[in-house]
Order: structure tokens, then C-alpha cells, then sequence
């Protein structure tokens, strides 16, 4: 685990203790604030998930899709029989034992990590199951920048990455 990785989780620890102290002074407080409290704390949680149970690619993922949301861009969705135009990225959920949630619009797709390989493009990634029954494919507005794909220098030797383009390869070879 990288410094800056160790940082955030310490981080992210602090948070959750202070949020956690504060739930127990307010445990017999019925109010809407104490809601609040709890889905920060879950929110917390799912955040450290990201460092701590799931793999570099789903990693690379999320954080592309949290970057995309921020600039407010778009995903589209392919998995099975449906298919969902480019619509706004909503939820990222990381629950615990890896399983991944993304809703996008009204749709909300799950994989499971570790049941996943990857294929990596410039706009779009693939995941297929490692059954090669079902796939989920992500289509990008905004591409993989240089500056996401360099955090990730040992993406191409994850045993789960079975295609990498070129492109993205290179940005890894550059740290």
C-alpha cells in the first residue's frame, strides 16, 4: 500500500471515531440529524472498503467513476439483456466481502470482485465474470486519464486484468 493510500486510511479511521463518539452521545436522541450521523458513518465505511477488500482494477474503476462524476459525466451500461444509455453516475457502493454497487439513473448494477476479470479500453472497461456467463461493460464520457492510470502502476501484473490497451499500459510503465 502506497503512503498517500496509508494517509487516507488513517484519515478515514479518524473520521469514523469522532463519528462513532458522537453517535453514542446522541444514542437516545430521536432526531433526523442523528440519521444523518449514521449514513455518514456508513459512508466512511464505504470508503475505507475501497482501500482495504477490493482489487487495483476495481480501484482504477470506482475512482474513474467518482472522477467523472465529479466533473458530471456520464456512463453508459451494457450487462445481459440491458442496456442503459449515458445517464448520470449516482451511487458507488463498496459492501463488505467486495461486492460492488453502481446506480446510475433508475438502474443499479453488482458485481463481486473477486468473481470478475477485467478488460481495460481508453473509454469503457469490461468486466467479465470469470464463468464467462454474464459481463458488465462501463462506456465512459470522460476516457481514463494519465494522471488516474499512473496511481495504478502494478495493474498490469493483477492476476484479475485480463486485457489492457495499449495506451493505458503505457501511462502504467511511466512512474
Amino acid at each position: 500500500m502506497r503512503l498517500d493510500d496509508m494517509l487516507l486510511l488513517e484519515c478515514l479511521e479518524d473520521l469514523h471515531l469522532m463519528i462513532e463518539q458522537s453517535l453514542e452521545k446522541v444514542s437516545k436522541v430521536r432526531s433526523v440529524h442523528v440519521t444523518h450521523f449514521e449514513e455518514w458513518a456508513e459512508e466512511i465505511r464505504n470508503h475505507r472498503r475501497i482501500f482495504e477488500e477490493i482489487s487495483l482494477p476495481s480501484r482504477l474503476i470506482i475512482e474513474h467513476l467518482m472522477h467523472c462524476r465529479h466533473k458530471a459525466g456520464q456512463v453508459a451500461l451494457e450487462t445481459g439483456q440491458m442496456s442503459l444509455s449515458f445517464t448520470s453516475i449516482g451511487r458507488i457502493q463498496v459492501e463488505p466481502f467486495g461486492i460492488i454497487k453502481l446506480k446510475c439513473g433508475e438502474l443499479e448494477t453488482t458485481w463481486r470482485d473477486s468473481s470478475y476479470t477485467y478488460y481495460f479500453y481508453p473509454d469503457k472497461v469490461e468486466l467479465r465474470a470469470i464463468d464467462e456467463m454474464s459481463a458488465i461493460k462501463i462506456l465512459f464520457t470522460y476516457s481514463f486519464t494519465q494522471q488516474i492510470v499512473e496511481k495504478f502502476p502494478e495493474l498490469i501484473q493483477c492476476p484479475n486484468v485480463a486485457y489492457i490497451h495499449p495506451q493505458l499500459e503505457q501511462w502504467t510503465k511511466q512512474v
